[in-house]
């Protein structure tokens, strides 16, 4: 066999074995060992993983969460469980937001003796498209452009303009039915929060779950919590990705742990948009009622109060 052919087959080898992908960071398995009820998961579903630490008497151990949080992957949910002998059990939430078998790093913050070091364990999963995924598609291969009739492009012209022209009235009319009605001087005044309170009660009374329109529901509530966070944050947070919205929110050092909700809710969201991936009924509610909790958990104390009155019947 020559030299190519035996470093190829011993990569191979390699792979097949499970080993650590190029890239990921050394797995810290022999202090912190993570176990999961199934490797194989479907894509935005949560899945809980149990961490338990060997530590020793004077070592302390806690979950770097803004480090763990990447685009393709958040940890929603972390809790503490009761010890055993001589380790530390932690639950942790985990929403794989990318398919195909995974490797997902987690990192915490080991202290001992006064210094700290940063420890990594690698979570692999199977991440797999929801059943009826394949079949909701509905994106085409692109065909290769044809030349039109010379004497026929001033009207293809035409009609693309009136057909972008009533796409967009049709996004804006979309817009305006979720939004509230300005004040006659054309300027809402009230604090964000009622804003959002009375746009979100809008949208649960339009019963847009409950029709089946669950792209429309979830474009209703990302748009209020976008302008939410645009009045509050004072950043254009409507004009913005949710991978910019969220890289803004921790330059402005949001809540970590909200910061977390707020993205598995908005990736979730975009899924059902964009990915037509097919929505599960417990989903509109719990979503709606997350929405309302980022609201208020965000609204500073000093307003929370004087704000409840403001409401508009």
């Amino acid at each position: 066999m020559s030299l190519p052919a035996f470093w190829a087959a011993l990569a191979l080898c390699g792979w097949a074995s499970g080993s650590t992908p190029a890239g990921a960071p050394p797995d810290n398995g022999d202090i912190v060992a993570l176990a999961s009820p199934s490797t194989t998961t479907l894509l935005g579903e949560p899945v809980v993983v149990q961490a338990t630490a060997r530590l020793g008497a004077a070592e302390s151990l806690a979950l770097d969460l803004q480090r763990s949080t990447t685009d393709n992957m958040v940890i929603t949910g972390i809790r503490e469980l009761a010890p055993a002998a001589t380790t530390r059990r932690f639950e942790l939430r985990v929403v794989p937001l990318d398919v195909g078998p995974r490797v997902f790093p987690i990192y915490w913050t080991l202290t001992s003796a006064g210094s700290t070091r940063t420890l990594s364990t690698n979570l692999r999963l199977d991440v797999r498209e929801p059943p009826g995924a394949a079949q909701a598609q509905d994106i085409k291969d692109i065909k290769p452009p044809r030349n039109a009739w010379p004497r026929l492009w001033p009207w293809l012209l035409l009609a693309a303009a009136t057909l972008g022209a009533w796409g967009w009235a049709r996004r804006r009319s979309r817009r305006d039915r979720s939004s509230i009605t300005a004040t006659a001087s054309g300027a809402d005044i009230r604090p964000p929060e009622v804003i959002a309170e009375e746009e979100l009660a809008r949208l649960e009374s339009a019963r847009l779950w409950e029709a089946g329109r669950h792209k429309d529901f979830y474009g209703g509530m990302t748009d209020t919590l976008r302008r939410y966070l645009e009045r509050r944050q004072a950043f254009p947070a409507t004009r913005a990705t949710t991978a910019e919205l969220y890289r803004r929110l921790r330059l402005l050092e949001f809540d970590h742990k909200l910061l977390a909700v707020l993205k598995e809710l908005f990736d979730r969201a975009d899924l059902v948009k964009f990915s037509n991936i097919p929505a599960r009924e417990a989903w509109g509610g719990a979503d709606l009622a997350t929405a309302r909790k980022l609201v208020r958990e965000t609204t500073p104390q000093a307003s929370a109060a004087p704000a409840a009155g403001m409401v508009r019947p």
